[in-house]
């Protein structure tokens, strides 16, 4: 199925800045806790609308077929 399949290739999309910064690594403006956090709530709705999108389909796909 596509959508697992885009959702498979886009899960960890932002765990490599997430964890860089959880790891205190930081070369940019003042603010690298802002900026952290900001990556990590992104990350967190990314998984929040792929997981949403697949039950979507799942479900759909679950239902009998309309007659008619």
């Amino acid at each position: 199925m596509r959508i697992q399949q885009l959702s498979d290739e886009n899960w960890q999309v932002l765990a490599r800045p997430v964890q860089a910064m959880g790891d205190h690594a930081w070369v940019g403006g003042r603010s690298p806790d802002a900026f952290g956090h900001e990556a990590a709530r992104n990350q967190a709705e990314i998984r929040s609308q792929l997981r949403k999108a697949l039950d979507l389909v799942q479900e759909k796909l679950r239902r009998p077929p309309l007659a008619g």
